[in-house]
């Protein structure tokens, strides 16, 4: 990975209109069911007097794209990363004649209703295409599945639908099988190949959190059979509740933990605190998924000596070469194995099926298009990352 300029196109505000074809796209920006705003952030590029079109498909000569960005929640720095990445692929875009109107927008915390809400008042924007991280599998089904009937182009990121025929593509960080495995080795590593540790997640529902926990079990059977997972505490997707789930844990096991794994960006500086804070930083590992920003301090203090992310950058860039594609006709609905023309990355496969282990059991995940291998972060390297 590479550390990527903070410049983006872009500018930010609660409501934005301009003149042009897309002025009834952007009227209602920001607002959601009952009427209230959310913080969002607008994009408008455009390559004057060139044709929209990107990719061997139609041509949406003389108007913008307009392509919706809605992450789980707003307002934590890893979601921030992938709008930035999704930024910068409009703004590459434009400077391959392709006409961009961008919304990146969604619930202001963990709130699957919300979000559904959400989506149905953006559908009625009649967006080209729409990428959705879902904060519950299930319950953005029908949303979905209502855009892809309507024309609208459905990509999932960071998180898949529970049923894929309800969109097009989903843009896969990293495996849950390969997320799972390197958070486990890291444990192994640090605390020992019998290590008792704890997981701090965010609920009880979270899909993406509870098949990265059933990827770590499956590594713990095939390589560290004694390692044990011993108790789950839950933070809400929330940092207050993330430090409390902590403290919980190790006021309840202390000198029978050995270690904490927190995959969420939420909980992991928090949980990280919270060991220091009693005193146990260095005695209990702790490791998790978290933006480089978020950890350096506890890095090159060595309270946490690993983190492990993908680039969530990287992420929102390719959700958005992606759309684009899929919208153009470059990437077809039905392709079997195809490239993914994705700007800085080159190309990325996208693939008619791929085996791998979620919280409900073994999965074949359908059309779907993977980021690359998670990465790690230590005192080493996070100072290379700037997300």
């Amino acid at each position: 990975m590479r550390r990527l300029d903070n410049k983006v196109a872009g500018i930010t505000g609660r409501s934005i209109e301009f003149s042009g074809a897309s002025r009834d796209f952007v009227k209602t920006v920001g607002i959601v069911a009952g009427g209230s705003l959310l913080p969002s952030s607008f994009t408008r590029v455009q390559a004057a007097g060139k044709e929209a079109s990107h990719g061997d498909g139609p041509s949406q000569a003389q108007r913008a794209l307009k392509i919706v960005m809605v992450p789980k929640f707003t307002g934590t720095p890893y979601f921030a990363a992938t709008e930035k990445g999704a930024n910068e692929a409009v703004a590459e875009l434009k400077g391959k004649d392709v006409a961009i109107d961008f919304l990146y927008t969604g619930p202001a915390a963990a709130n699957s209703d919300e979000q559904v809400r959400m989506v149905d008042d953006l559908l009625a924007q009649k967006p080209d295409a729409i990428i959705i991280a879902p904060m519950n599998p299930e319950a953005i089904v029908p949303m979905a599945r209502k855009a892809k009937t309507s024309g609208i182009k459905v990509v999932t990121y960071d998180a898949d639908v529970a049923d894929p025929t309800a969109r097009q593509w989903f843009v896969n960080q990293a495996t849950f099988t390969e997320a799972g495995a390197a958070l486990v080795d890291v444990v192994a590593e640090q605390a020992g190949t019998s290590a008792r540790f704890a997981v701090v997640s965010t609920d009880p529902g979270a899909f993406s959190q509870n098949s990265w926990i059933t990827t770590m079990k499956e590594r713990m059977k095939a390589k560290y059979p004694k390692m044990q997972l011993v108790d789950i505490g839950y933070g809400q997707g929330k940092p207050a509740e993330s430090f409390s789930a902590t403290q919980d844990l190790i006021n309840k096991y202390r000198d029978r933990l050995d270690a904490i794994v927190a995959p969420t960006v939420v909980a992991l500086p928090k949980v990280a605190e919270a060991v220091e804070q009693a005193g146990l930083a260095g005695k209990i590992v702790v490791t998790g998924m978290a933006t480089p920003n978020q950890m350096k301090e506890f890095v090159k203090r060595g309270t946490v000596k690993t983190v492990v992310l993908w680039n969530p950058v990287d992420l929102g860039y390719l959700a958005v070469y992606a759309a684009q594609a899929s919208v153009a006709g470059a990437l077809k609905d039905d392709a079997t194995q195809a490239k993914v023309p994705a700007g800085r990355l080159g190309t990325r496969d996208a693939l008619a099926s791929l085996d791998d282990i979620t919280a409900k059991g073994p999965l074949t995940l359908k059309n779907v298009i993977v980021l690359g291998d998670p990465s790690r972060f230590t005192k080493d390297n996070i100072d290379q990352f700037n997300f």
